[in-house]
């Protein structure tokens, strides 16, 4: 069981990975002003709705005695009180589940992408060239061993580290980022209405702690006091969104990268460059450990389906073969990938924002609909609109763009 300050810590590092230091890259679409309110939009709806899932989820343990429910079972109970005598229910948790699994395997990929493209920085700092794919084979074989590991215990040591060096990472980047910055110039609007899907991809991708909320609550010792954590959480979050994501647009322009590591002095033969080499390789390590982390959502999700498939007798070895299978088809899917930043907005808009936007709206639509009036109803219908309508024209946008780069 966990206590209020545990559960605040484990909100900010479950929305705090690689999409924070992508936003500079979501702010060189939609520009400086464009951006900070747009990132502040989502923000705000990103926490109505997780409050709406939390909330829809207590109505549905009161209704049916239940003490917890994880997101499929809220999603399926909640639709069921509408079409109670229907496939929607069962439909609508194997939505969610397949969102979850596509999303966190999007995860993994992207975390592949950035280990290989930040390391491969600081190798060639220390005068060594390596390919990029090359780099991507030699993470295979830790990462894989990593994820055969079955005792939580033993990654949530890598995660404590973890979690430690990148809080010393996104230090460094923002005292750097605050020393940096270069105001006459910087655009306040998007260059094209289009780059504002792209945008919308990205800034979904960074508000990536949906799948934490529910568990976290169930597992509080006071869940009571978890509404007001999870806003004062999400404020600070937040606000660290708008801050590394304007800062950086406004260091680098439209020079940003995909990750504003990738933007970071490099060059080993200067000493006042070495400190942003250790940031690349704490920021590695930390996503490293994520990546086992966010590994156990998909395989909690897969490897059940798959073992009751075959014989107990073969349950060991079929389960490391599945869980090597995910690593190295992310690592695959990771090859083939020409731009970590478009990678990280077709993720964000075809699968976080459906989890964080559009599911929490339609669940906590059905649970209260028999109890509100028109007018919240509309509410609702709109921000699932909304998170539809970026969905559709983020995804579309970046398989235009990636297309394009390929």
């Amino acid at each position: 069981m966990f206590s209020d300050a545990e559960t605040v810590i484990h909100i900010i590092k479950g929305n705090i990975g690689t999409g924070i230091i992508g936003l500079p890259f979501a702010f060189m679409y939609a520009g400086f002003a464009v951006g900070l309110a747009s990132m502040a939009a989502v923000c705000v709806i990103a926490i109505w709705c997780m409050l709406m899932l939390v909330r829809a989820s207590h109505r549905l343990c009161e209704l049916h005695g239940k003490r917890n429910l994880d997101y499929a079972s809220t999603a399926e109970l909640g639709i069921a009180l509408v079409f109670p005598d229907s496939r929607w229910p069962k439909i609508s948790r194997r939505v969610v589940n397949t969102f979850l699994l596509m999303t966190q395997l999007g995860f993994t990929t992207v975390y592949f992408v950035f280990i290989a493209k930040n390391m491969q920085q600081v190798v060639a700092a220390m005068r060594v060239q390596l390919d990029y794919h090359a780099l991507i084979g030699i993470f295979v074989i830790p990462l894989v061993a990593g994820v055969c590991i079955r005792d939580l215990k033993t990654t949530a040591i890598f995660s404590g580290i973890g979690n430690v060096l990148q809080v010393v990472s996104i230090v460094i980047i923002i005292v750097y980022l605050c020393t940096h910055m270069h105001w006459p110039g910087t655009r306040l609007y998007p260059k094209k209405a289009t780059d504002m899907a792209l945008f919308f991809g990205l800034a979904a991708f960074s508000v990536e702690g949906i799948g934490v909320v529910l568990p976290l609550e169930n597992d509080m010792k006071k869940p009571w006091h978890f509404p007001p954590l999870l806003v004062c959480s999400m404020g600070f979050v937040s606000t660290l969104f708008l801050l590394v994501g304007s800062l950086g647009f406004v260091c680098f322009g439209d020079e940003t990268q995909g990750s504003i590591t990738l933007n970071l002095p490099g060059g080993a033969s200067s000493a006042e460059h070495i400190p942003f080499i250790y940031v690349k390789l704490f920021y590695t390590f930390a996503i490293m450990s994520s990546y086992l982390v966010q590994f156990y959502v998909a395989i909690e999700i897969i490897e059940p389906f798959v073992l009751k498939r075959v014989q107990k007798s073969r349950h060991a070895i079929t389960g490391y073969s599945v869980r090597a299978g995910l690593v190295i088809g992310a690592a695959g899917l990771a090859a083939g990938v020409p731009d970590l930043g478009l990678f990280i907005s077709l993720v964000g808009a075809s699968g976080s924002s459906a989890l964080a936007i559009i599911f929490p709206a339609l669940i906590h639509l059905s649970v209260f609909w028999h109890e509100r009036g028109v007018l919240w109803k509309l509410r609702n219908v709109l921000i699932a609109i909304v998170g539809v309508l970026g969905m559709l024209s983020g995804t579309y946008a970046t398989v235009v763009q990636l297309i394009e780069e390929i």
